[in-house]
């Protein structure tokens, strides 16, 4: 018995040491298939912005959605060392990404004309050529949307980028070699002062590739194979969104529709909940961050602000806050022009505060269907508040929310032939709209002096009041 049971011991360690003989085999081999990869898409960054939280998410969206395309390459953060550890650790742990820790380049255009502080770290973009575990490297700003794999890109050159505008290549994305020596020459290059026309990487690169519009375009090989040497990129690899715009669909026949670019104005960016409808391509960049990221981070404080806002609604219904006895109730001769004037001003601020306070309150990277009816929902509030308090009539004050409401449906009409019939009508809205809005205005002033020039409830000691039997109406 004692044998038998020595026996089945030895059996289960032999069968436990085959097992992790076997798993670590297979964990090596995981290991040895994921640093396989000789290529890599990379994208930087930094903090010392505003909008670094902004960037991040869309950083993180726009690697996620590289994974569904099926790439073969790694995906890389080139990050700064300020960069938050749990952000660090989100990007790797939750994302997959590898980060790469840089110390800040420090920039030396910093101080000339007409430079924008926000770029004052991008030269951070150079650290790309030092990715020496890489055969190519394809370098992306956050602000890009993939429609399809783009692996051929590792076929190209040393050098590639494509022009968006017709005689500067655009940076938001390139192909590039790894090679210390040139890296040490572009940090050479910074140490000199190399003519930089805007201070960012984008004038750097520019200045220091100054023949790549006389280069060929480059067609990837079909067998496969890398070519050698700089290149331009056919325009279908960095679509400009403004072309989009045009005909409210793409039509970019050189090369493949790709990747969609947004440069145009930083505060439309496809990732904020205002881009869209003003621009229709922010609902496509929310569509892939729905898909990929989700907006667990950003949700609880909507779920807040709604029910405060709805909290306001109710509050004010029921107990109906008014200043008439602050404001309206007093001498004609102490209540001056002066305080008069005041007081019309505050309406006007007040009225403003309405649109602009829930503004910035929502969450900048929401979804643009949870950021309008918030924000909606927010200036509804405030505006019933504004009525209510100052003693308005409810519908001019409400008037220009209606307005603004209506201008939302009519820039989201998905059905329009093309962005010239789609900015007309947005124009001939606004044009048949601005009159009521300013009817609603005029008739608030009219109702507000309306109440300063009543007769006063309360007459001095000693004095009879004139029309006391009309007192009460008031």
């Amino acid at each position: 018995m004692a044998g038998g049971t020595i026996k089945c011991l030895v059996l289960v360690l032999a069968i436990s040491l085959l097992a992790t003989d076997v798993l670590g085999r297979q964990e090596m081999e995981e290991r040895r298939h994921e640093t396989k990869h000789r290529h890599a898409y990379a994208a930087m960054m930094y903090m010392g912005t505003p909008r670094d939280y902004e960037f991040y998410v869309a950083l993180r969206v726009m690697m996620r959605s590289l994974v569904k395309f099926q790439i073969q390459a790694d995906r890389v953060v080139i990050a700064s060392s300020d960069v938050p550890a749990q952000w660090v650790q989100a990007m790797e742990k939750e994302d997959g990404l590898k980060v790469v820790t840089v110390q800040n380049l420090k920039n030396p255009y910093e101080f000339q004309g007409g430079f924008n502080p926000r770029f004052k770290l991008t030269m951070n973009k150079l650290y790309a050529w030092n990715l020496l575990d890489y055969d190519r490297v394809v370098m992306l700003d956050s602000d890009n949307l993939f429609l399809q794999n783009t692996d051929e890109l590792f076929q190209c050159g040393q050098f590639c980028a494509v022009f968006i505008n017709p005689c500067i290549f655009h940076t938001g994305l390139f192909v590039l070699q790894p090679s210390k020596d040139v890296f040490d020459n572009m940090l050479h290059e910074l140490d000199i002062g190399r003519s930089n026309p805007d201070g960012a990487d984008q004038g750097f690169l520019v200045s220091y590739f100054p023949d790549l519009l006389d280069r060929p375009m480059f067609h990837p090989p079909a067998n496969g194979t890398k070519v050698n040497g700089t290149y331009r990129l056919p325009l279908g690899y960095q679509m400009d969104a403004s072309y989009y715009y045009l005909k409210l669909r793409w039509n970019v026949p050189c090369g493949p529709n790709s990747v969609i670019t947004f440069p145009s104005a930083p505060w439309f960016k496809p990732w904020y909940w205002w881009s869209w409808p003003v621009l229709p391509l922010g609902l496509s960049w929310h569509e892939q961050r729905r898909n990929n990221l989700g907006y667990a981070s950003e949700l609880p404080l909507v779920l807040i602000e709604a029910a405060l806002y709805i909290s306001i609604i109710i509050v004010t219904k029921l107990v109906k806050p008014t200043c008439s006895k602050l404001c309206y109730n007093r001498r004609p001769e102490k209540f001056s022009a002066f305080m008069q004037g005041m007081l019309k001003v505050l309406v006007l601020w007040s009225m403003l505060a309405t649109y602009t306070v829930p503004f910035f309150l929502i969450p900048r990277t929401v979804h643009p269907l949870m950021g309008w009816p918030l924000y909606l929902l927010g200036s509804l509030s405030l505006a019933i508040v504004v009525a209510s308090f100052f003693v308005l009539p409810s519908l001019a004050v409400l008037t220009t929310w209606i307005a603004l409401a209506g201008s939302l449906f009519v820039m989201a009409y998905p059905w329009y032939s093309n962005g010239i019939v789609r900015a007309l009508t947005v124009f001939g809205y606004a044009f048949c709209a601005a009159p009521f809005v300013w009817s609603s205005l005029v008739k608030i002033m009219d109702s507000l002096q309306t109440h300063l020039e009543r007769e006063p409830f309360f007459p001095r000691l000693g004095e009879v009041a004139q029309g006391t039997e009309f007192s009460k109406l008031y």
